[in-house]
């Protein structure tokens, strides 16, 4: 809630509709991830062929002398040919189970090399190819990925001519050892798809190019014969990796292995560190001394607190980022390196490789394509990091007694946490934010020592938006943060809670609802959360919202959750409201995870029934003062109506009684609540559909019956038609009030139907929602009117059922009622919502019209008296079925606005509370700008009391009569409001800034005010249908709106009187009365109704105003007073504070009643330094009161009623005064009457000027006055007359003249 400090800084003034409820569109979130997950292909087997021949050449290659020979990093020269070649399917079967999760589990159950999901072959024939790839597939089954390793280092290239230009790969003729070939087309036949293509042989990017040539023939062929058929996997969605491009070899440099790209693949950190030796032994001779520690670096990969450990930590990281900025959109990153883990391993080698390989001018080939990073900057950090840690080895070994380092050696992890860092205090909070460091983030999550800080860091970059949490998912750190909900730290609860609220804020997928709920301890965690007294109130609405998501629209999570005991939390967490921990947010989030539970779940409700939580809670929270806790309410009660669907009287009973509660909503000040309301009455039309058609029938004879009522007594004594209108007049005949009620008795039979009973007061409060001012409004609830009324032509026309469905004994009525009345059937909603519509789809005709009852059901064809032809009537029977009738779907999206204000930033600060926003600077200027003005304006306008106002300004010629004008505190604008339209002027440059219809043509404006002026102004106007409409931004044509609309008066009928508005700023409260016995009292900041003040007599109000403070030394109590001027003459005095039966404190006027006639305006200066009131009459005496004479002096909420006190008095016009307006700070009045000008005068008695024609050249004479109005903090004077000019004046430029 925010707020505006005063020049002083002490106390607080309101700023009014700035909450999200009110500037938001209420809509939910469009960024969602609703998306149906990617299929994840497993990888279960492979088929490892290696073509090595040992010590031959193949025909048509040439090696140098000496050339790389080592193959798995073991040297087959060094050992016997049997065993080498033993060692090396040992070494490459071992590396590939390390790779296979799934394989390491099920091979061991094969003792037979034969058989298992990995088959390696070296040096074979084409039918041990074949048998292998035919036993893998299926051991590993369709859909599974089958890798396929193909090592020809020892095989003819494959671009010889006898190879169909890469069309087959080499393999060996066991028997005769000569070379031979298998086709990729055989090759694909066999193995199938989903399948992974591992080629580590010469010209291996040509294999790649012909193997998707032919899959891709495959696939054309398939679509031109068998079109109809679903269309399998094709090997074209095969993924490759190559080690070298094509017309390109392998390298051959003796220090480096011979299959350098499978080791890339297999053992990435070994290659890695060989690559980094090789490179720095040439210019860092001392490296020459780790020589030895390459190949038993201390310690165990799996360990990251080991050297060996830390080393395998850091190279993935890098691998894992590098992997992460290859594809922009990141979906082909999730398919290579996320949805299935050995194939990420073997892409994140290839990384290696290609960093690798292209120092030796060799080019790695991926299918489907990646781009090169080898020379990407954050191999530089790799480096550093094998820099550290070998300088640390080097150390131990000079030094074998150097103690050895506690924690990480490197610094490579804290030095990207530092980075990420500094981008999320760099950038604004809607500002994207670089997401390169996520995947170190990822890996950081998984040591303790890092873990609290990053998940920190987490947070505050899922707390930028939508498209921070879809990075955050496409990257796959959600496994881990699901990990760490069973073993929650306290240290870091709070910053999990919000981590997953914005993923569930923005990820609606339900495989991220079963991630929580499939695990106990997951859901747990959030339950626990509700009721911690450690964690704050956002904290624990943050977890009753990702209780409330994952309940949303799903019976088996709603029985889950219901298995916690999670309605008794919820009833822990609304039990104490007054409690300064308790927030409107939790108590939002609270009710509304109640809604989700109910449901369609009936179980749920009843629990909530036996719990008694609508009694105890949620009925109570239709008071609340928040309107946003209040819509929350309303929407609960309508999930509890659309709910239940067995018969029972207990739960019938329940409905009502919430209906009763809602209709007590029908009048709120919020149209949010409002829209909710309709929203939850329409779930209880169609529970009781039948009811309710029945209820629409008496409610239209209600109507018929008072409009015959009219017609009658016109056609007896046309005379009493103005005095039936106006029966409360004292003047009014008695003999003649008798016989016209006695008449309205005998034609409205079924009056008493409408009154007490629930359907025809809720089919009432319908109707009357139907004329709301609020657009919105008007349309959910038309479309529920014209639900009910355009099925009551088909309904039985028995006014016995009619009477009984409704439950009321009276007898039916008879047919010839004396009036024809025609009801619309073919109507629609729109025709409803348009403006005017009093009485919506009733023709009432004339008093000559035939004296017969009809009702539209029966066809032209019926006679006036007969039931008319059967079948025109069986025609129009009401349907048998329900899916013949469509069904009344009304909603709003107000519960996913409240779920989409999860996946905005929660963490920072609202830019205008927020000191390092430039909104915030910019405001404090203002208000600065502000405060100057108003602290001048106090000093300087009290000493012009003798200065003239005449020199006109401004002037227009309106295009309508106005009402009232006035001036912006702050522009130089005015505001100048007719019946229709509203005016926004700038008398600086003489031009019009905005026009725009300013309330619904129905009513016509009668009053407006200013509502914030000291921030962001609204409009406040009332037009003489009791409505209130309120604008913000009104000068403004691109950024208007409509902030809040509502009845003054509630559902009241209202006649078309005239309206007062007067607001109290820093209570917030808004004064409205017209020619009613009562004044009432809205808190516009609450949007709620307080108890009406009751004036305590017959007279009409015609001003009022409240007592008003800008400076801190003024009494805190005058904030609750109220003066209000009468008919009469009479001025009271309310204290706000006292009871409504006795708020009146203090009478002026009584003893001068007959000297004084109307008040036309009372005023009290701000801050009320001298106590004075003055009231202006119409009489044209301006009195001024003492407030301070009283009997009782103790306190001003225990004056007395003056008896015999006589107030000062001036005469400033001889009659008929019309308009005063006084100036806040200046001592100077201006007054209007019929006579045609205005008069100025001081509050000493001395008239300053007079003002009768307007400037110019023969200038017309200035109209009689309809509104005057001061500038507030400046010596300004602006005036609309009858004959519509609107003028501004301002001080004269001439000499100041004696007294007139």
């Amino acid at each position: 809630m925010d707020g505006l400090y005063d020049d002083d800084g002490e106390h607080r003034i309101r700023v009014l509709f700035n909450d999200p409820v009110h500037k938001e569109e209420i809509v939910g979130n469009k960024n969602t991830i609703t998306a149906i997950e990617e299929t994840k292909v497993r990888t279960n087997g492979a088929v490892i062929i290696i073509i090595s021949m040992i010590g031959i050449i193949p025909p048509e290659k040439q090696r140098i002398t000496p050339c790389a020979v080592k193959e798995t990093w073991v040297d087959p020269t060094q050992l016997d040919l049997t065993k080498a070649k033993t060692r090396i399917k040992e070494n490459l079967k071992r590396q590939f189970t390390s790779i296979l999760p799934q394989a390491q589990k099920k091979i061991s159950r094969y003792n037979d090399r034969d058989r298992g999901p990995i088959r390696v072959e070296m040096d074979c024939a084409p039918n041990k190819v074949y048998s292998a790839c035919d036993q893998v597939r299926k051991h590993v089954g369709k859909g599974y990925r089958v890798i396929f390793y193909y090592n020809g280092h020892g095989a003819m290239s494959c671009s010889h001519p006898s190879s169909e230009n890469g069309k087959c790969i080499w393999v060996v003729n066991g028997t005769i050892m000569h070379y031979t070939v298998v086709p990729l087309a055989t090759l694909m036949e066999k193995l199938e798809a989903p399948a992974l293509y591992i080629w580590d042989c010469d010209n291996a990017g040509l294999i790649v190019q012909r193997f998707n040539e032919l899959a891709r023939e495959k696939k054309e062929a398939w679509k031109s014969s068998c079109r109809d058929a679903p269309e399998p996997r094709f090997e074209e969605e095969c993924l490759h990796l190559a080690a070298c491009n094509k017309n390109q070899m392998l390298p051959q440099n003796p220090e480096i292995p011979a299959d350098l790209y499978t080791s890339c693949l297999t053992s990435t950190v070994k290659t890695a560190l060989h690559y980094w030796f090789h490179q720095q032994k040439i210019t860092n001779i001392h490296i020459i001394d780790c020589i030895e520690y390459l190949d038993n670096i201390p310690g165990k990969y799996s360990a990251r607190s080991t050297m060996a450990g830390e080393l395998d930590w850091v190279l993935t990281a890098v691998l894992d980022t590098l992997a992460w900025q290859i594809e922009p959109d990141y979906a082909r990153f999730k398919e290579l390196f996320r949805n299935c883990k050995p194939v990420g391993l073997l892409f994140r080698g290839h990384i290696l490789a290609d960093r690798v390989m292209r120092a030796y001018n060799v080019t790695p080939v991926t299918h489907p394509h990646l781009p090169s990073l080898a020379g990407h900057p954050l191999w530089r950090s790799w480096d550093l990091a094998l820099d550290s840690i070998m300088t640390e080895l080097s150390l131990r070994k000079i030094r074998p007694t150097r103690p050895a380092l506690h924690g990480q050696i490197s610094t490579f992890f804290f030095d990207q946490l530092t980075e990420f860092k500094v981008n999320l205090t760099q950038y604004g909070k809607y500002d994207k934010v670089d997401s390169r460091q996520l995947p170190v983030l990822l890996q950081m999550l998984m040591s303790a020592q890092y873990r609290e800080e990053t998940l920190e860091l987490v947070g505050k970059f899922l707390d930028r938006g939508p498209y921070a949490v879809q990075k955050f998912l496409d990257v796959g750190i959600l496994p881990y943060i699901r990990q760490l909900l069973t073993t929650p730290s306290r240290d870091y609860k709070y910053i999990m809670v919000l981590i997953w609220a914005k993923i569930l804020a923005t990820d609606r997928r339900h495989s991220t609802a079963d991630v929580v709920l499939n695990q106990p301890e997951c859901r747990r965690f959030f339950v626990n959360m509700l009721n911690d007294p450690d964690m704050r109130s956002q904290t624990r609405a943050m977890s009753c919202f990702c209780l409330s998501i994952l309940a949303k629209n799903s019976q088996k999570n709603q029985e889950i959750l219901l298995g916690e005991n999670l309605i008794k939390e919820l009833d822990d967490c609304l039990i104490d409201m007054s409690s300064p921990n308790k927030s409107s947010k939790l108590q939002n989030c609270a009710v509304l995870c109640l809604a989700n539970l109910w449901d369609r779940n009936e179980k749920a409700l009843w629990a909530s029934v036996r719990a008694n939580t609508i009694d105890t809670h949620i009925i109570k929270l239709l008071d609340h003062p928040h309107p946003e806790t209040r819509t929350s309410a309303v929407y609960a009660l309508g999930t509890f109506l659309n709910t239940r669907r067995k018969e029972s009287d207990h739960g019938e009973s329940i409905e009502h009684k919430i209906a009763c509660n809602l209709l007590k909503s029908c009048g709120d000040g919020s149209s949010l609540v409002r829209k909710e309301v309709v929203v939850a009455l329409s779930r209880y039309v169609q529970q009781y559909e039948q009811k309710f058609l029945s209820a629409a029938l008496t409610y239209t004879d209600d109507l018929a019956a008072k409009a015959m009522q009219r017609v009658s007594i016109c056609e007896d004594e046309e005379s009493l038609s103005n005095s039936v209108i106006s029966s409360s007049s004292p003047s009014f005949d008695s003999s003649r009030s008798k016989k016209l009620s006695m008449k309205s008795s005998l034609l409205s039979p079924q009056s008493r139907l409408t009154s007490g009973n629930k359907f025809v007061e809720t089919w009432k409060c319908l109707k009357g929602l139907e004329r709301d001012p609020h657009q919105e409004v008007r349309n959910l609830s038309a479309k529920v009117v014209f639900y009910i009324e355009k099925k009551i032509p088909k309904i039985n026309n028995s006014r016995k059922s009619s009477e009984t469905a409704i439950g009321s004994d009276s007898s039916s009525e008879s047919s010839s009622s004396g009036y024809v009345i025609i009801f619309r059937s073919d109507s629609s909603p729109e025709s409803r919502s348009s403006p005017g519509s009093n009485i919506s789809n009733l023709g009432v005709m004339g008093p000559t019209s035939p004296i017969v009852y009809h009702y539209s059901q029966y066809s032209s064809k019926r006679t006036i008296f007969g039931k008319g032809p059967k079948e025109d009537y069986e025609e129009e029977r009401p349907p048998t079925h329900p899916e013949e009738s469509p069904a009344l779907i009304v909603s709003t999206e107000f519960s996913d606005w409240c779920e989409a204000s999860f996946a905005k930033p929660l963490l920072s600060r609202d830019q205008e509370l927020d000191p390092n926003s430039e909104l915030f600077a910019l405001n404090q200027i203002r208000d600065r700008k502000h405060a100057e003005k108003k602290r001048k304006a106090r000093a300087e306008l009290e000493k012009r009391g003798h200065e003239r106002i005449e020199a006109q300004i401004f002037g227009i010629k309106h295009n309508c009569r106005p009402h009232r004008v006035n001036f912006h505190p702050f522009d130089p604008y005015i505001y100048v409001v007719d019946d229709t339209y509203c005016s926004i002027l700038d008398f600086g440059c003489s031009r019009t800034v905005h026009k725009f219809e300013c309330c619904d043509r129905r009513g016509k404006a009668r009053d407006a005010i200013l509502l914030n002026p000291h921030k962001k102004p609204l409009l406040c106007v009332v037009n003489n249908e009791a409505e209130i409409f309120i604008w913000r931004s009104f000068e403004d044509p691109q950024t208007f709106s409509l902030a809040s609309a509502f009845k003054a008066f509630g559902e009241g009928v209202v006649k078309k009187i005239p309206m007062i508005l007067t607001y109290g700023e820093f209570t917030s409260n808004l004064f409205v009365t017209g020619q009613v016995k009562r004044i009432v009292r809205w808190n516009v900041f609450k949007e709620t109704r307080y108890p009406d003040i009751q004036t305590m007599t017959e007279m009409p109000l015609t001003s009022m105003t409240v007592f008003d403070r800008t400076t801190p030394d003024a009494s805190d109590q005058q904030e609750n007073l109220l003066l209000a001027g009468f008919y009469d003459g009479v001025c009271k005095l309310f204290d706000l504070r006292i009871p409504t039966h006795s708020q009146i404190v203090q009478r002026f006027g009584e003893t001068v009643r007959s000297k004084s006639t109307a008040v036309v305006n009372v005023h009290i200066k701000p801050n009320n330094d001298n106590k004075i009131i003055y009231t202006a009459h119409s009489s044209g005496d301006m009195c001024f009161w003492d407030l301070r004479k009283s009997k009782c002096a103790a306190g001003i909420d225990r004056y007395q009623p003056l008896a015999h006190e006589a107030p000062k008095t001036l005469s400033v016009v001889s009659n008929n005064l019309k308009t005063v307006a006084f100036h806040n700070y200046a001592p100077v009045m201006a007054c209007g009457s019929h006579d045609q000008g205005i008069r100025i005068w001081n509050i000493w008695g001395d008239k300053l000027n007079d003002i009768k024609f307007h400037e110019g050249f023969m200038g017309q004479k200035v109209g009689p006055s309809i509104s005057l109005a001061f500038h507030p903090f400046d010596y300004k004077l602006v005036s609309a007359g009858l004959d519509n000019c609107v003028t501004v004046y301002g001080k004269s430029t001439q000499p100041q003249s004696l007294r007139y």
